[in-house]
């Protein structure tokens, strides 16, 4: 049976090859150097229970996994499926937009009927951000808030004329999410 260190070892570098992490960036991730990385990686020490438990959140597996000759990666199907159904719930934004859009448009004689769609946009972004803080990295988080800022101020000045100017709000909110973004990132890397 083959030594315990030289599984564990064999497990780090073989999951942080599939994360697409360097040991610089593995070592980053868990405040350490990429030496201390190397030697784990080589079998030459092991690091601490803690240690290994935030290694394995960070290539999602369990403590089990890392320790067994061989580990159970994260199915890759998993971040397909997690696309598959944030594109189907933000298609359904749009099937009940095109819904009302329709309904409107048989029963009314409203003048602008295709806002509707314009306000899909917001709901939409709503939609996206819920998804992403679940499975996506902060980015997606930050790229779907940023599309809610400027959608749902876009569809405030085509719903009432004259108001261009409220486009305004969304230069110091989009600063502020900049900000929070650069925050999160610098909070996450300590």
């Amino acid at each position: 049976m083959e030594n315990l260190e030289i599984i564990i070892a064999n497990n780090i570098a073989k999951n942080r090859k599939q994360a697409k992490l360097t040991q610089s960036e593995l070592g980053e991730k868990l405040n350490f150097s990429d030496k201390s990385v190397s030697k784990w990686e080589k079998g030459e020490s092991l690091p601490d229970i803690v240690t290994l438990k935030k290694m394995c959140d960070i290539f999602g597996i369990t403590l089990n996994d890392l320790t067994q000759k061989e580990t159970f990666t994260k199915p890759k199907q998993k971040s397909s499926k997690h696309l598959l159904i944030t594109m189907l719930s933000s298609g359904l934004v749009w099937l009940v937009a095109t819904t009302i859009f329709v309904f409107l448009l048989l029963l009314t004689s409203l003048p602008k009927i295709w806002l509707c769609f314009i306000y899909a946009l917001p709901v939409m972004s709503i939609v996206l951000i819920v998804f992403s803080c679940l499975w996506a990295k902060y980015i997606w988080q930050f790229l779907a808030s940023t599309l809610l800022i400027w959608t749902f101020l876009v569809s405030l000045c085509l719903s009432i004329k004259n108001i261009w100017y409220i486009l305004l709000i969304g230069v110091p909110l989009q600063v502020l999410l900049i900000m929070l973004f650069f925050l999160k990132k610098k909070t996450r890397q300590d």
